[in-house]
């Protein structure tokens, strides 16, 4: 990873913390570049490492009357890596967790409804390299949110 960031790389990223889907266009508008060497900046930022991903920001209470829980799975050996690949693509799926103990894998869940936090269930159960599930709804929160 470069470890040369220089003032307009810091902008760039400052722009893109505070906007993540701002244009390339308007970030050279904004820093009076043009939008080849904007380009070329943020691309180097990405390959070095600085920039890792994009992601949405939602409010603080969007998921506070959601539905969340954990699923505890066990899978078949040797397909733990596919299972975690195929769940990865269930909307519902907020976290995925490697455990020791009794289970492989602990997944989070945060669905809108019990009907849908039963179809993502329903979705994970049919992965193939699953071999068994326990799963627990989560009732309230005693310290954070």
């Amino acid at each position: 990873m470069s470890d040369f960031i220089d003032s307009k790389d810091q902008s760039i990223i400052s722009l893109l913390q505070k906007d993540g889907r701002m244009s390339v266009k308007d970030i050279a508008k904004a820093m009076g570049l043009t939008r080849t060497t904007v380009t070329k900046r943020m691309e180097r930022l990405e390959a070095s490492g600085v920039i890792t991903g994009y992601s949405a920001v939602v409010r603080k209470d969007f998921f506070d009357k959601k539905i969340r829980g954990w699923v505890m799975i066990n899978t078949i050996p040797n397909l733990e890596e596919a299972a975690i690949s195929a769940m990865k693509m269930i909307p519902e799926v907020s976290r995925i967790y490697t455990t020791n103990g009794r289970w492989d894998l602990a997944v989070a869940i945060w669905a809108a409804d019990l009907e849908s936090f039963d179809a993502a269930l329903t979705k994970i159960r049919q992965v193939d390299g699953i071999e068994s599930t326990e799963t627990n709804l989560l009732l309230s929160s005693r310290i954070g949110n």
